[in-house]
């Protein structure tokens, strides 16, 4: 019961908090979410990632196997959510997307935040490339998976790449790497844009349920797609980590971070392709909305065991 509520008070309550403060808010100031993403995409995370990056303690030999078992969760959850919805006779456009939705979670906006309050910042450098691992995935995979035949693909990963996430991470892991260290009139501009990166992340995670406009919601491919995300996941996880014999401090990030909930970039492609775009968007919403209580619960798990 004690480590309950330092969990809840420590983690989650801060976490809801600043949720529910970008949630109340949002009615009466209608702040454009596209915008708070930008700054989110473009100008705040690049420099938390740079800068977590470039002075982790951990040596870089430590990150290689996240990276691996990063891609093969991904590359195992895609088939599991397609077979899901064949299994229980959903239509054919959910399979797809039901796979997306369970491989691609929103460790970035959502587990890194957690991370940081649950596990320290040493926790960051592993959530961070599980970031970027997904991010790619995404881009790739999942346009590939998405992309009707018909449309350039070549032209919608170069777009998809645009954004400074990848190269941010690469820049980083090379600083660290190298020992290379910046002067302070660069590191304290990326430190003091970096130190709101978790509020401003949690607040804007708010403000986008606020501006979800959900008119059907499915209930059957909701509660399996719920289902894979946040229990199949994090169980999964916790198994490529156990047979690889991964040390616990990893294993309580990479658990933690595919117990997040369906990462948000997802409904930018279901839009773009005009595939299940309500369907995603519903499970973005209600997955967010769960994640307080599930991602606790992982939490308290991976502690106690």
């Amino acid at each position: 019961m004690a480590l309950f509520v330092d969990i809840l008070t420590q983690v989650t309550l801060p976490i809801i908090i600043l949720v529910v403060l970008g949630y109340a808010l949002q009615n009466r100031l209608k702040l454009d979410i596209g915008t708070l993403n930008r700054i989110q995409v473009y100008v705040v995370m690049p420099a938390f990632l740079i800068h977590f990056l470039a002075t982790a303690k951990q040596p870089l030999s430590a990150i290689w196997p996240v990276l691996g078992v990063g891609f093969l969760l991904f590359s195992l959850l895609i088939p599991i959510g397609w077979i899901t919805a064949a299994l229980f006779r959903q239509r054919s456009s959910l399979g797809p997307m039901m796979g997306l939705g369970s491989g691609y979670a929103n460790v970035g906006f959502f587990g890194i935040p957690v991370a940081q309050l649950a596990f320290g910042s040493s926790s960051v450098i592993y959530m961070s490339v599980m970031t970027a691992v997904a991010a790619v995935l995404i881009c790739t995979v999942g346009v590939a998976m998405l992309a009707p035949a018909s449309s350039s693909r070549l032209g919608k990963l170069k777009s998809a790449f645009s954004t400074p996430l990848m190269p941010s991470v690469a820049l980083g892991l090379a600083l660290r790497g190298l020992d290379v260290d910046l002067p302070p009139v660069v590191t304290q501009p990326m430190l003091l844009l970096g130190s709101i990166f978790t509020p401003l992340a949690l607040y804007t995670l708010g403000a986008q349920v606020a501006d979800a406009k959900l008119e059907r919601i499915e209930a059957v491919p909701q509660i399996l797609l719920l289902m894979l995300r946040f229990l199949i996941a994090p169980a999964l996880a916790w198994a490529l980590c156990t047979a690889f014999g991964f040390p616990r401090d990893i294993t309580n990030v990479l658990v933690v971070a595919a117990a997040t909930p369906v990462g948000v970039l997802l409904t930018v492609f279901a839009v773009e392709y005009k595939t299940e775009p309500e369907f995603i968007s519903a499970a973005v919403v209600i997955s967010t909305a769960l994640s307080p209580i599930f991602v606790t619960a992982w939490v308290i798990a991976v502690r106690l065991l």
